[in-house]
């Protein structure tokens, strides 16, 4: 049996000698933490399980410049829901209804039929205007948040709501880009674990979903 304790709340953990090496969850205060390995093994049982004597020669983490992924847990990285490069040809044609629709309202000509033109330009502003007070609310209603021992996705503003996935447990992560999506360097991530069938955590709108999945992939296991 290997023992250690709880990198936050300094309980006693207890687990199974194979289990070194992987990532386990305190029942005491739900942070995740790095198995050591047993120091009473030797070489030959270490090796038996694929397992390294030492877990901490494999911080691929610590390797290209992120916080490491032993120790208590903390934040790495957190991204939320681009504004305008996700949508930069709906954004552009909606700003340019809002300004037509701001001209037409200043400069309606005083006829008989002022009050037509008004209505048909005014709209036309505000309008744009709400939809992209829209897109700025949906942009703050969600974001994807790593830490060095699991992501966990956020919803709302004023409720909130969040899933998570132990990064030891990832079985999948898709990342869905169009093309102009690839040009602008956005996309949509979905991550499924070995516990749950189909995409357990999903967000689109994301800035540079590639570089996104390389981050989650360094507190993977090997």
């Amino acid at each position: 049996m290997i023992r250690f304790e709880c990198d936050k709340c300094d309980m006693e953990i207890e687990v199974e000698d194979d289990l070194a090496g992987t990532k386990h969850e305190c029942l005491g205060c739900g942070d995740i933490n790095r198995v050591p390995a047993n120091p009473d093994a030797d070489e030959s049982s270490a090796a038996d399980h694929d397992m390294p004597l030492d877990s901490k020669k494999v911080d691929r983490a610590a390797k290209e410049g992120f916080p490491p992924d032993f120790g208590p847990e903390v934040r790495v990285q957190i991204v939320r829901r681009c504004w305008f490069r996700s949508r930069a040809i709906r954004f552009s044609l909606v700003f340019i209804a809002i300004l037509v629709g701001l001209i037409g309202s200043i400069w309606v000509p005083v006829t008989d039929k002022s009050l037509f033109w008004f209505l048909l330009f005014a709209p036309m502003a505000l309008g744009g205007v709400a939809l992209i007070s829209w897109w700025w609310v949906d942009r703050l209603g969600a974001s994807l948040e790593i830490t060095t021992k699991r992501t966990i996705m956020h919803h709302g503003i004023l409720s909130k709501s969040s899933s998570e996935v132990v990064h030891d447990n990832i079985r999948n992560i898709q990342v869905r880009q169009t093309f102009l999506q690839r040009v602008m360097k956005v996309g949509e991530i979905g991550i499924s674990s070995s516990g749950q069938d189909g995409i357990e955590l999903q967000i689109n709108h994301l800035k540079d979903p590639d570089n996104l999945r390389k981050i989650i992939d360094l507190y993977r296991p090997l």
